[in-house]
């Protein structure tokens, strides 16, 4: 057996005992069953074209989340919309007090279905969302997460494996490196515009303003994962999904116009005469 036959078995084991592995971690929580995010160019970048039904999902940034306020709130409220369905309830810890309704009615989310949680201290937070995380009634979950240690960190995991729903947590890039969680799948987010457009059919407020935004999403962490995927996706000013083709560049192609007007049109050739 030849040394490139050796790695190639090597690395078989190796998928072979991660599946395992994987297999023994979910065997609590609901198997096959994958929600879509409603947004295509990121279901293309997940395994399954979707987030699994008793997982956790992290959103994580440079700067650390407040609930509202940062975008990764807004790509939250997206991602959960889905897991509403069937008359199921979206839990939000907003323990600051940020929490704004408008902005959950702009984004199109049932208020009669919210339940909203504060907590005025780190063992209160865990069990709050150990109880949200595990009840069945429960379709998705969205909290801010600072320090995680290792036991909170598998408590949540338990918790939303058996109630079959969606945990989202937001976190700041620091704490999330230097207190992992359990979550199956992360992103790493930022923000790279955001563009106010008047709604002049608004009834209500004929000057009222709404934000639609962007963002550079880059996919850290999924089952399966390989290499590195990212997307650029928004959410315009009526709460849905915006992207471009991920395989263009809005950069490149303002480039490659500017160079077009710019060249210089080459003189025919002229036999001397």
């Amino acid at each position: 057996m030849t040394e490139t036959d050796l790695l190639s078995r090597k690395g078989m084991l190796v998928k072979e005992l991660a599946q395992e592995i994987r297999t023994l971690q979910t065997a609590h929580r609901p198997q096959g069953i994958h929600v879509s995010s409603g947004c295509e160019p990121m279901d293309r970048c997940l395994p399954s074209g979707g987030y699994a039904a008793g997982s956790l999902l992290e959103l994580t940034c440079k700067h650390k989340p407040r609930t509202s306020g940062w975008g990764g709130l807004s790509l939250a409220l997206k991602i959960a919309k889905p897991w509403l369905d069937d008359g199921k309830y979206l839990v939000i810890v907003d323990s600051h007090r940020r929490l704004c309704a408008p902005s959950l009615v702009a984004m199109k989310i049932p208020l009669e279905r919210l339940i909203v949680i504060r907590t005025e201290n780190a063992a209160d937070w865990v069990w709050g969302l150990d109880q949200a995380l595990r009840s069945p009634a429960v379709g998705a979950l969205i909290s801010p997460v600072g320090e995680l240690d290792d036991r909170s960190a598998r408590r949540l995991q338990l918790a939303v494996e058996q109630g079959g729903g969606l945990g989202i947590f937001l976190r700041d890039q620091l704490s999330a490196k230097r207190n992992p969680s359990w979550a199956e799948v992360q992103w790493q987010v930022q923000s790279v515009s955001t563009r106010t457009n008047c709604n002049p059919l608004s009834q209500a407020n004929a000057s009222s303003v709404l934000m639609e935004r962007w963002f550079d999403l880059e996919l850290l962490r999924a089952p399966g994962f390989q290499s590195t995927r990212r997307v650029r996706l928004g959410i315009d000013a009526q709460g849905e999904w915006k992207h471009c083709d991920e395989r263009k560049s809005p950069k490149s192609a303002e480039h490659l116009a500017a160079q077009l007007a710019l060249a210089t049109p080459r003189r025919p050739n002229v036999a001397a005469g």
